[in-house]
């Protein structure tokens, strides 16, 4: 029964990570193409854009790292291997859906000022989203996961 919970956990994990992602790049490919389609003029007054999204995508980010580090400092050692996954989970939809803001936020400004570095942060961002993907083992150094407990939850893959 604990290994059933342990791998939907988990299985959730990976789904909302990959819905995350397949939206970051759908909106990426919207934008991208409505901007192209359309009769919109680059505007040079919205080069101040080009440094203020990467400065907001990278402190939302590193807000949320240190949010996450937070509540990892916080959670008890002894806690089943349930709670410690769900919280893993918590933390990584804060840093996710901080990094899909951003995605949205270059987006949009690549919409409204049609500069192309602002597409080329939102691809960035998405390929950043990609890069923090649920990994058993990096939820397992993650978590500081016992031997025990990590013998547990790897041994979803052999099920």
């Amino acid at each position: 029964m604990t290994q059933n919970k342990t791998r939907s956990i988990y299985n959730s994990i990976v789904s909302t990570h990959l819905i995350i992602l397949i939206l970051a790049t759908l909106i990426i490919g919207i934008v991208y193409t409505i901007r192209q389609n359309g009769e919109l003029t680059s505007d040079k007054d919205f080069m101040l854009l080009e440094l203020l999204f990467p400065l907001i995508a990278v402190s939302s980010f590193i807000v949320s790292h240190f949010i996450g580090k937070n509540k990892l400092n916080t959670l008890d050692k002894q806690a089943k291997l349930q709670v410690k996954l769900s919280t893993f989970k918590q933390i990584k939809v804060i840093q996710w859906v901080s990094l899909f803001g951003s995605v949205i936020l270059a987006s949009v400004g690549f919409l409204i000022s049609g500069q192309q570095n602002l597409l080329l942060y939102a691809m960035m961002i998405g390929v950043m989203i990609l890069y923090f993907r649920p990994i058993k083992a990096r939820v397992i150094e993650d978590l500081n996961l016992s031997s025990e407990e990590s013998d547990a939850f790897a041994q979803n893959d052999n099920d």
